[in-house]
């Protein structure tokens, strides 16, 4: 979707506000729906809260492929269509966000405190197979057509939704886990450090929407590209930094060879520099390298972040803190998409700038946390 996205805008004659706002109202009610259904699936258990995602997910981007198709047909168009496709992506977001907190809380709830920067990479680098496969599969599919994509995703989460049903073993809800140790969570006092964590992790996906927002026209309006095109070329350097990513996860962090604190030393500053080798760059290749460097930093940063702030928080906070970390990624597409679209009309490399920028002063932040954290164990 990502990857199309800016190609359909310009297609079906939207601009990029319309693009931004899409992306980022849907994000708004993704986070406050990470939020909502993070306490349900505590309740309820976590298979059946990921099967009401996965159902949500299909249905919503049958929806949302069908209001642009009603838009390229002309059935519908201008504000109709914006409307329409505000609608259809908000519809799927309320839905479709019982997902990462279920996947994500089913993997911390499964998984010991010593092997839990492991099992959220693995979800995260389940995520990044998904940042490899499905670019280059849009990619091809965009020759038959922009919505090819679209449509073939209801086809992959109908698939998932099988998968989960089947195979996934049903764990009981959290709620129940707890009650072993829940006379002793409240002799640890709460603490602060893992919010500095949890807003480091909004500022690293504030920065990647800011940059996905940008990069579809950026190839239009910098390289000339037709929508199909840079359709094409997005898909294919989302792959480049997907693939990047997961060599990190698979080859570092999901084999403990670096402790969080080492990675997340790391990759801030590996965004930092991609971002603004993104801002300085006139050739394909240069862009490229930036790509990479942006996939190896995050494949370390946000599992090493998230360990990071469940592992710092007290007992009482580890559901709160979990919940908020499942949010992340809606509260930072919250943010970077209408920013990047406002600061794309005066530059169309500022929100790359902005970006790296962003990510500096955050690994600032995190580097004067991490030391005083350090000092006060």
């Amino acid at each position: 979707m990502l990857t199309t996205l800016p190609s359909m805008g310009r297609q079906a004659n939207l601009s990029e506000f319309h693009i931004a706002t899409i992306m980022s109202s849907s994000a708004l009610i993704f986070a406050f729906g990470t939020n909502v259904w993070s306490k349900v699936a505590k309740r309820v258990g976590f298979k059946r809260i990921l099967m009401v995602g996965l159902t949500g997910y299909s249905l919503g981007t049958f929806a949302f492929a069908s209001a642009w198709m009603a838009g390229f047909s002309g059935f519908i168009s201008g504000t109709n269509l914006f409307l329409a496709l505000l609608i259809s992506r908000s519809l799927q977001s309320t839905i479709m966000s019982a997902t990462p907190p279920s996947a994500v809380g089913y993997a911390v709830a499964i998984s010991s405190p010593q092997a839990r920067v492991s099992a959220i990479s693995k979800v995260t680098s389940a995520s990044n197979v998904g940042q490899i496969v499905g670019p280059a599969y849009a990619g091809l599919l965009v020759g038959f057509g922009l919505l090819a994509p679209l449509y073939s995703i209801v086809v992959l989460t109908l698939l998932a939704l099988a998968l989960v049903y089947f195979k996934l073993p049903i764990s009981p809800p959290l709620s129940q886990q707890q009650t072993t140790w829940h006379t002793n969570e409240d002799k640890q006092p709460r603490t602060k450090v893992p919010y500095v964590f949890i807003a480091a992790c909004i500022c690293v996906f504030c920065a990647m929407a800011m940059m996905q927002q940008s990069l579809g026209f950026f190839f239009i309006d910098f390289y000339h590209y037709t929508p199909v095109e840079a359709a094409r070329q997005v898909g294919f350097a989302m792959m480049v930094s997907a693939a990047a990513s997961l060599t990190a996860q698979f080859g570092w962090v999901q084999k403990g060879r670096l402790s969080k604190e080492t990675m997340i030393t790391l990759a801030l500053p590996l965004l930092g520099l991609a971002y603004l080798l993104l801002f300085l760059q006139h050739s394909l290749f240069v862009l490229y390298i930036a790509m990479a460097l942006m996939g190896l930093g995050m494949g370390m940063a946000y599992p090493s972040l998230a360990a990071a702030a469940t592992t710092y928080c007290a007992p009482s906070q580890q559901a709160t803190i979990t919940g908020l970390i499942t949010a992340t990624t809606a509260m930072g597409y919250v943010i970077g998409p209408p920013l990047a679209a406002a600061i794309y009309q005066f530059n169309i490399t500022l929100p790359f700038a902005v970006a790296s920028a962003l990510i500096a002063v955050t690994t600032c932040v995190v580097f004067i946390t991490l030391r005083r954290a350090s000092r006060t164990k």
